[in-house]
């Protein structure tokens, strides 16, 4: 008899087991499909990104391609043109919330005004760091850190309104550059030759 109950619980046991099992099985199918469904690829994140920068694929190295399920949005760390940038990208949308990369304003209005929009690619929530201002003045100018001699860069106030001051030399010129923080706007900016015995 006590080996009967004993087999019997033995089975009783395992079957409670085997629904546990097959109960976790079928959540995690089911959760691998909501996912799948539900949200982008990170296939179409790298598209997302690559067309955004409008660079070739073969230029970018994805360091990480995080998705944070609590947040519904990837976090992306990517490598290009020997800098380190991050995106921020809805999962579901796939929109670009957030990236500390700004496209260099190249051709874009090339008539004499006082406020040029030079980099629009925006920074939303938090204000943007001095070091992402740095970048900003960087790419303007088509510099990279290590060729130029900073003057000045640090934090400033216009109008209560937080900006970055950047100033630097850079191939016999001075780069001087007003950004605002909230956005990452370059509010002004200005070019002048440096002369011959000034500094280079």
């Amino acid at each position: 008899m006590k080996k009967k109950k004993l087999e019997e619980k033995k089975k009783t046991i395992l079957t409670v087991v085997l629904i546990i099992i097959l109960i976790i099985v079928a959540l995690l199918i089911s959760f691998f499909i909501y996912v799948k469904t539900s949200f982008i690829s990170k296939d179409k994140v790298k598209e997302i990104i690559i067309e955004k920068m409008n660079v070739n694929e073969s230029d970018i190295y994805f360091e990480s391609i995080d998705f944070e399920l609590d947040k519904k949005e990837y976090e992306v760390e990517i490598y290009y043109n020997n800098n380190d940038y991050e995106f921020k990208i809805d999962a579901k949308e796939g929109k670009v919330f957030y990236t500390d990369y700004y496209v260099s304003s190249g051709s874009v209005n090339n008539n004499a005004g006082n406020n040029t929009n030079n980099n629009v690619q925006t920074t939303q929530g938090n204000n943007i760091t001095l070091d992402e201002a740095i970048k900003i003045a960087l790419d303007n100018a088509n510099a990279s850190e290590n060729d130029v001699n900073f003057v000045k860069k640090q934090e400033d106030y216009d109008d209560n309104e937080l900006v970055y001051d950047v100033e630097f030399h850079y191939r016999g010129y001075e780069y001087e550059y007003e950004i605002r923080a909230k956005d990452g706007v370059i509010i002004s900016q200005d070019k002048d030759q440096l002369r011959r015995n000034g500094a280079n």
